[in-house]
C-alpha cells in the first residue's frame, strides 16, 4: 500500500463521515505517521484532487462518499482475477524470481470480456522505472518476444514478423498504482487500456475496446473514485468521466470537456450499438 493510501485509511478510520480540519488531520498523522505539516498539507491537497476527500470550507474536509456502479460497495482488488495460462504465467514467474516489480495490465487483465478473442495477444506489462532493459533481456532469453517502449508501428512490424507468437510490450513507470501482486486491478487495467488504445500506442480494435469498457462497467463492481484517481494520474480524468456518463447517462458525474480522443472513443461505442 502506498503511503498516501495508508494515510487516507487512517483518516477514514479516525473521522468517518465527520468534517475535520487541517489541524485535526495534522494531529492524527503527526502522531501515527510522524508526518510534517508540509507533508499533511500536500496529502490533503492530493486526496482532494483525486476525489478521496471533499473540501467543504477553507481548511476543512470530509471523506468523500465512494461512487460505485453497483449498489453494494466492493473493492475490486479483492476480486479473484483469472488469466490465460502458458506464456503469461511463465513471464510472471520469471519476473518475480528476478525481483522485478511489474504489473500486467490493459487488455490482458480484461481478456474474458473480449467478444472475439484474438488468436494471439499483445500483453501490456508495466515495470518500475529502470527495470525495462533487464525485463526485456530476461524475457528474450526465455524465447519470448518482448519490446521496450515500442511505437505502434514497431508493434505492428513484430506482429507481421512473428505471426505465431504473443507480443509482450514493456513500459517503464516511476510507480505502479493499482498493482496487486503483479496484476492491475480492473480500474487500472481500464485506464491503461483506454490510454494505450486512444493514443494509438498499441493496435487494439477500437470497437472491441469500447465493448470491453461497456461490459466491465455494467457487469463488475467498479470503484469509480479509484478509477477517476488513476485516470487523473494519466491526465485523462475528464475523458474517463465522459465514458462513464455515456454508459450510464443518469450517473451523477459532471463532464467538463470532450477532446478528440474521447469523442472518437464514444463514436466507437455508438457504432457498436453499446447504449
Amino acid at each position: 500500500m502506498k503511503w498516501e493510501e495508508s494515510a487516507f485509511e487512517l483518516l477514514k478510520t479516525r473521522f468517518g463521515k465527520r468534517i475535520f480540519s487541517v489541524k485535526d488531520a495534522l494531529a492524527v498523522l503527526s502522531e501515527k505517521k510522524k508526518y510534517s505539516r508540509g507533508t499533511v498539507y500536500r496529502l490533503l491537497h492530493d486526496l482532494n484532487e483525486e476525489g478521496f476527500l471533499e473540501r467543504v470550507g477553507r481548511g476543512f474536509y470530509r471523506i468523500r462518499e465512494v461512487l460505485e456502479l453497483k449498489e453494494k460497495v466492493t473493492v475490486s482488488d479483492k476480486l479473484a482475477l483469472e488469466f490465460t495460462p502458458g506464456p503469461l504465467t511463465k513471464v510472471a514467474d520469471l519476473l518475480k524470481n528476478k525481483g522485478i516489480e511489474f504489473m500486467i495490465t490493459g487488455a490482458t487483465v480484461l481478456y474474458r470480456f473480449y467478444h472475439y478473442l484474438p488468436r494471439r495477444l499483445i500483453h501490456l506489462i508495466y515495470v518500475i522505472k529502470g527495470a525495462g532493459e533487464n525485463t526485456v533481456t530476461i524475457l528474450r532469453e526465455s524465447r519470448l518476444r518482448a519490446l521496450l517502449n515500442p511505437s505502434r508501428g514497431e508493434i505492428s512490424l513484430a506482429l507481421e514478423n512473428f505471426p505465431e507468437r504473443d507480443i509482450f510490450v514493456i513500459r517503464e513507470f516511476s510507480e505502479l498504482r493499482g498493482n496487486i501482486n503483479g496484476i492491475a486491478c480492473y480500474e487500472r487495467a481500464l485506464v491503461d487500456l483506454y490510454f494505450e488504445s486512444t493514443r494509438e500506442r498499441i493496435p487494439y480494435p477500437k470497437e472491441e475496446v469500447a465493448r470491453i469498457f461497456s461490459m466491465v462497467l455494467r457487469s463488475e463492481r467498479i470503484n469509480l473514485t479509484r478509477l477517476f484517481m488513476l485516470a487523473s494520474r494519466r491526465g485523462i480524468k475528464e475523458e474517463m468521466k465522459a465514458v462513464v456518463k455515456f454508459i450510464e447517462p443518469k450517473f451523477p458525474v459532471r463532464v467538463k470537456m470532450k477532446n478528440k480522443y474521447v469523442r472518437e472513443f464514444l463514436r466507437s461505442m455508438e457504432r457498436g450499438k453499446l447504449r
